[in-house]
């Protein structure tokens, strides 16, 4: 009894790192979604485009994402799963361009989504 307390401790412990993980692939995506935005609006100079708030928030937003990553590789996320669970940073991004830039999300692009998930499932699949 003991001894399965303890694989549910370090279970929820797993679980929270790989939320954590799937948080700052989100947090990517939105930032991703940010800098579309700054490149759509017309800057003064080069200089402007560059350094405006959209995009200085965007990379600290992304630099934060690569600690989140090291912060769950180092707590029981394996690096090989890493790549396959980046990939949903190509579902996010389409949803997120859908509601806030207002792309269209095509059959292609759908499939695509659809693909992208069933390949994690079938990843994790043991």
């Amino acid at each position: 009894m003991y001894n399965v307390r303890i694989v549910c401790a370090g279970m929820e412990k797993m679980t929270f790192f790989y939320a954590l993980l799937i948080f700052g692939i989100f947090a990517s995506s939105c930032s991703q979604i940010l800098l579309k935005k700054s490149a759509d609006i017309k800057h003064r100079s080069w200089i402007a485009s560059m350094l405006n708030w959209r995009v200085i928030t965007a990379y600290l937003i992304f630099f934060s994402s690569l600690f989140i990553n090291i912060t769950a590789m180092g707590n029981g996320v394996e690096m090989k799963e890493l790549p396959i669970m980046e990939s949903l940073g190509y579902v996010f991004v389409p949803i997120l361009s859908y509601f806030f830039i207002g792309e269209k999300i095509t059959k292609r692009v759908c499939l695509s989504m659809v693909l992208i998930l069933l390949g994690i499932y079938v990843f994790y699949l043991k």
